[in-house]
């Protein structure tokens, strides 16, 4: 490496050295302007070489990592950059390059469309939750957000949630965003017998978790919801948070309390179907036509532009979608047809919000002091999702379903942090 190299990357690592995204984030806003913009400008250069050599792409690594220990302003500088080098006639290859380290410096796939940035340090998003007096959104989910194979709630989020330009603006100028994976998600690899195999996700869900400065949970969204829905829970989650900070804090818990009780009892004057407060959800009949019906009667109507792009991009996806609620199916999700993904999703919508969302508001409403993180987290993957994260199958494999094979079919270490791969061997004809 020449001297001149060496002084740059001297100046790229030293602030990774010494701070972390909370540190460095929290700094002059010029000074990170400035910082953002130099580091932009060395990525172009990089980025536009056909070839990177071994320091090239050691230096384009530290690069990204600086530039996301900016926070929003990184990421906000780099997607400049990349709308410069678009109109500049840069090549496909530098594009797609620097879309790689945009997903990197944003914290999520598909970085460029939704122009996001998420935390995933919970203690960096309560410093900054503090900071500009935001609620935090916190993304619970099944793998990674920043990975191509994490649960299919996660990647429709990606695909429609967050892609959506309202609910985008939202998210960006309302909360500040989290996300951290509650285990890794089980993958299904299909071997043809012929040299071709199908390798993705299978069963996995996903939770929003609104929480306060202090970490404490004041709601959460559980599973799939049309956009519609999720721009409606927004606005109402927000206006929460916005009472809770006008309200003295030995008030807030009651307060709280209340207002679930209120959407508990309003959701069941709305619809027979809603969950009652001493049923489980294991007694819910997730594909009962009734849920069907209700959905027309109330007209919960979804973005349907959005999620018809959705089912051209991906029709595929559906299938795993389709089961997001249906935890304690024998098969595999990815075996099954599903007729529509636009109905689809307008049923897992309202039965996760008529059908699960109404127990977690009976929580609160029994008890003042629901609202841990983690609790509440564990605790919505096994009575809600039907899922629980110390089972190491997840569900898929319970030991009061009688299959008829060697060892139930199990193989490998039962660690729950080794990610699930089922291998399905089938014929090539």
């Amino acid at each position: 490496m020449n001297k001149q190299n060496w002084l740059w990357s001297s100046i790229v690592f030293l602030p990774l050295l010494i701070g972390d995204a909370t540190t460095l984030a929290s700094g002059p806003r010029e000074s990170n302007d400035e910082q953002a913009e130099s580091l932009t400008q060395r990525m172009l250069s990089i980025t536009s070489c056909q070839n990177l050599t071994r320091d090239q792409s050691g230096e384009l690594a530290q690069l990204t990592k600086q530039l996301r220990s900016l926070g929003p302003t990184g990421l906000i500088a780099a997607l400049k950059s990349r709308e410069a080098a678009a109109r500049g006639g840069t090549t496909e290859h530098q594009l797609g390059l620097i879309d790689q380290q945009l997903d990197i410096i944003a914290g999520q796939q598909q970085a460029r469309t939704c122009q996001l940035f998420w935390y995933k340090s919970l203690a960096a998003a309560k410093a900054q939750s503090i900071e500009l007096k935001r609620p935090i959104l916190s993304l619970r989910l099944l793998g990674n957000l920043d990975q191509d194979l994490s649960c299919a709630n996660s990647r429709f989020f990606r695909q429609v949630l967050y892609a959506n330009p309202q609910i985008a603006n939202t998210l960006r100028q309302q909360f500040i965003l989290h996300w951290q994976p509650v285990r890794d998600v089980p993958i299904a690899t299909i071997d043809f017998g012929d040299g071709r195999k199908l390798r993705q996700p299978i069963i996995g869900n996903s939770v929003h978790l609104v929480l306060t400065k202090e970490g404490r949970v004041i709601d959460a969204l559980p599973g799939l919801v049309t956009p519609t829905e999720f721009a409606r829970w927004t606005k109402s989650v927000s206006q929460l948070h916005s009472t809770l900070i006008s309200l003295p804090k030995a008030t807030c818990k009651q307060h709280v309390q209340l207002w679930h009780s209120d959407r508990a009892q309003r959701r069941r004057r709305q619809s027979d179907l809603t969950i009652g407060p001493n049923q489980a959800v294991s007694d819910l009949n997730p594909i009962d036509p009734r849920w069907k019906n209700a959905v027309k009667q109330l007209s919960l109507t979804a973005n349907v532009t959005a999620e018809n792009r959705l089912q051209k991009e991906a029709p595929n996806a559906a299938a795993a979608m389709r089961l997001a609620p249906l935890k304690m199916a024998a098969e595999l999700p990815v075996l099954r047809m599903v007729e529509s993904l636009e109905s689809r999703v307008q049923h897992d919508s309202f039965f996760n919000l008529y059908g699960l969302q109404p127990k977690l508001d009976d929580w609160y409403t029994r008890d003042m002091e629901t609202g841990d993180y983690d609790k509440l987290t564990h605790r919505i993957y096994k009575e809600l999702f039907l899922m629980p994260l110390n089972d190491p199958w997840l569900g898929l494999s319970p030991d009061d379903r009688y299959i008829a094979l060697e060892h139930r079919g199990r193989h490998g270490d039962e660690t729950p942090n080794i990610p699930a791969k089922i291998i399905l061997h089938t014929s090539a004809n």
